[in-house]
């Protein structure tokens, strides 16, 4: 029996003990996947919940535009998904939303190797040095890295994806979209809620929130809180150990003062943790040839490894763990200065990832421990200035401050085996770290217009201009170990590395009205990502030139429509993009010495993505909501020469290859998800509910070198909900089983580091079918 009576009690004891009381929505587990009511600002609360027992589509509103609109009249392609819809659905991982969002492909190896991609952009290496292609807000401010957004997402109000580059109205500029996470505002009525979840692989989960006025009608307050555990599903037969679990807690509170109607002030507090013994690659192929060269290999050294069709087995020899702590504040003060409004973001951030890995693999003590530990501070003012709504013309201009600095070492721990596994005897038993300081001061003013032509004519512009200053010094200390590995990985300091950039992004769009509820658009954008320094220590015969990368460019071109139809019966979006890019940052194979290539992150040249998305919702009959969303994207190197090579043409004897021509790393072409939700009345108070969505997405190369043999296969996951909910003493409560990947689907996430010289590829194993229930109790 995968929900045990000891679970429920362990939970109601854990947020008992934190006095903290649950929340209540006005929905229930019925809510449909694409279906959210946004604040605006910190001074607007969520229009009324969706009502699913209507014969209708329910409104969605959003501020991607910075004032409250309804998302059908933004000419931006958006995708939305309310916070109750990951809630019903046992979804609450960063990586789970690309079961839910367009174009959209999330690879997770760990916190720090994180990225996003949007119509295929975004998924380059790790680097501490560069910014991701698709920026992540969380209440309205940017996170300068996607791993912060790595924690149990708990009390959302909304998850919005605008899709294209951003920053005319944001405060970063991004390449490929922006990812906006709303959390629910603080309420001037009493609002608890608890909930509590138990299921197979050990998982067990409590949630609860309560908002209420603190001082009448004036100060309000908001905590919310989290505890995850979850078993992992990947076994270490070398000792038994299962990986890939986690072990989050996590806490927000919140502050909303509201003296009078022309002014108000959010702030927000939060704190997370992780500790989990996460997260172990699997082989994924042993290489060319059935592994001739990998597995002679590992044979000859006395070593063993593990090829399992399901990805779910390794064989480690040291611990495999991270820990991440992570918190920041922020306070969103608005005014309102006759017809016009002022609004201010103040905010901070810090981050900690401190990671254990074992990194070669095997049952050998060949590398005890190699990774990154990063520390991360960040520091962002915001200044932005609106004009009324509902004039000839609208405008908001804003000045954007963006400091971080992070202090952070790598490591490589070598064991008694080493010799043997690299062939060079001298690096038994030694160790090499190198620390890195980066520094980022980023500087921007933008301002945007629409004005209205007509009832039916739309004409926006919007331009900003970012300064960016980025810095950085590396320093690798003393090796221990051997003498000669001493000499080999001697000591370095690169004294500070500066560059200075300035970079214009632009909008420029036309929309019109057809009818009152179908809007047509068409629109032409620019943006840029800030280049950076690769904090390394250059390769031999290379200098610290070969360590500066410049900014990434993208125009974008987006042709759509956006209709509500037969009486908000069904609503279709739609719309053709096409994409290029210039100075794509990816890995790329510099010349060190005549003849001899080493692989280093930098400007590769040109990257174009081209496709069309839609999305569909329709309410055929009272209480049933049907969903699709889907997206084709053909993501392609338009010039990428001295590539690396994939573990196929090594083989073959070649070193230095072409990808001009093919498909960019980590970009699925096809990716559709239908989904359907019924509820219905069964008698008095009690409803039930059932819900079933199908995530799909086409194969995709899983390294950077474009491997057949790391290549991610086509796969679908299908998930699936239904229970009952209903009111007892005025008090609403639910209760619904729920199981996500229900047919057990065996996939992958992809990699992040090419072929070696061993010609092996190991992946990331996704999830496992994992089921449960939950119980959700709000008065």
């Amino acid at each position: 029996m995968f929900v045990r009576s000891s679970v429920i009690i362990a939970a109601a004891a854990i947020i008992a003990s934190t006095s903290v009381a649950a929340t209540a929505d006005a929905d229930v587990p019925s809510v449909a996947a694409s279906a959210a009511v946004a604040p605006a600002d910190a001074a607007s609360a969520p229009d009324d919940a969706p009502d699913f027992s209507s014969d209708q589509i329910e409104s969605v509103t959003v501020s991607a535009r910075r004032v409250a609109e309804n998302v059908q009249a933004v000419p931006i392609p958006i995708a939305v998904v309310s916070g109750n819809a990951l809630e019903n659905a046992g979804q609450f991982r960063l990586e789970e939303l690309n079961q839910r969002l367009p174009s959209t492909n999330v690879q997770f190896g760990n916190p720090r190797q994180t990225s996003i991609a949007v119509r295929g952009l975004g998924n380059n290496p790790a680097n501490d040095a560069l910014e991701s292609s698709v920026g992540v807000f969380l209440d309205n401010v940017y996170l300068g890295r996607p791993g912060m957004a790595n924690v149990d997402l708990i009390d959302l109000e909304q998850v919005a994806l605008l899709r294209g580059p951003q920053g005319t109205l944001f405060g970063k500029n991004t390449t490929a979209g922006v990812l906006n996470l709303q959390t629910r505002l603080p309420t001037f009525q009493p609002e608890f809620k608890f909930e509590a979840s138990g299921g197979n692989y050990g998982f067990y989960q409590v949630r609860g929130s309560a908002s209420g006025p603190l001082l009448d009608d004036v100060l309000a307050g908001r905590v919310s809180l989290a505890r995850s555990r979850q078993d992992g599903f990947v076994e270490d037969i070398t000792d038994g150990r299962n990986l890939n679990g986690y072990n989050r807690d996590g806490v927000r509170g919140q502050l909303l003062f509201k003296p009078t109607d022309t002014f108000s002030l959010r702030l927000i507090g939060d704190y997370n943790r992780e500790d989990s013994d996460c997260c172990a690659s699997a082989l994924y192929s042993a290489g060319p040839n059935g592994g001739a060269v990998y597995l002679s290999f590992i044979r000859s050294i006395g070593g063993v490894v593990v090829l399992d069709p399901d990805y779910r087995k390794v064989t480690l020899d040291s611990r495999q763990h991270m820990s991440v702590n992570q918190g920041g504040g922020s306070a969103e003060a608005n005014w309102q200065v006759g017809e016009y409004k002022l609004t201010s973001i103040s905010a901070y951030r810090n981050w900690r990832f401190i990671p254990t890995n074992d990194a070669d693999g095997t049952s050998i003590n060949a590398i005890t421990n190699a990774g990154q530990g990063v520390t991360d501070e960040q520091w962002s003012q915001e200044l932005r200035f609106a004009t009324p709504t509902g004039r000839a013309l609208q405008t908001v201009v804003g000045l954007y401050y963006f400091y971080q600095h992070q202090d952070n070492q790598t490591y490589t721990i070598y064991g008694p085996a080493a010799g043997a596994y690299t062939g060079r005897a001298f690096f038994n038993n030694a160790a090499s770290t190198v620390s890195q300081f980066l520094g980022t001061n980023s500087a921007a003013v933008f301002a945007q217009t629409t004005w209205n032509v007509t009832d039916h004519w739309s004409l926006t512009g919007g331009a900003r201009e970012t300064y960016e200053d980025k810095f950085t010094r590396i320093h690798r200390n003393p090796a221990t170990g051997s003498a000669t590995f001493q000499a080999a990985f001697g000591p370095y300091d690169s004294g500070k590395l500066t560059r200075y950039d300035t970079n214009t992004s632009a909008l420029a769009s036309v929309s019109y009205k057809i009818a009152e509820d179908v809007l047509a658009f068409a629109s032409v954008s620019k943006g840029a990502k800030a280049g950076g320094i690769n904090p390394t220590v250059p390769s031999a015969g290379l200098t610290t030139a070969s360590l500066y990368v410049n900014p990434e460019k993208a125009t974008d071109y987006e042709v759509g429509f956006k209709s509500t139809l037969f009486e908000r019966r069904l609503q279709v979006n739609a719309n053709l993009f096409l994409t290029n890019v210039t100075d794509y940052q990816a890995t790329q194979l510099l010349e060190s010495s005549p003849g001899v290539f080493v692989q280093a992150l930098t400007n590769i040249g040109k990257v174009r993505s081209k496709g069309v998305e839609l999305e569909l919702q329709a309410v055929p009959v009272s209480g049933l909501h049907v969903s699709l969303d889907s997206s084709y994207n053909d993501a392609t190197y338009v010039s990428y020469a001295n590539a690396p090579c994939s573990a196929e043409a090594l083989a073959a004897g070649r070193t230095v290859c072409d990808l001009t021509g093919s498909q960019v790393v980590g970009a699925p072409k096809w990716i559709v998800g239908p989904g359907v939700e019924f509820d219905h009345t069964i008698f008095g108070d009690l409803e039930g509910f059932a819900g079933a969505d199908y995530s799909w997405r086409s194969s995709f190369f899983g390294s950077a070198d474009n491997s057949e043999l790391a290549r991610v296969r086509a796969y679908g996951l299908l998930n699936l909900r239904a229970g009952v909910n209903g009111e007892w003493r005025r008090n609403k409560w639910s209760l619904w089983a729920w199981a996500n990947n229900a047919t057990d689907k065996v996939y992958t996430m992809g990699g992040l580091s090419a072929a070696t010289a061993t010609l092996q590829y190991a992946e990331f194993p996704g999830q496992p079918r994992t089921f449960g229930a939950t119980v959700r109790l709000e008065f």
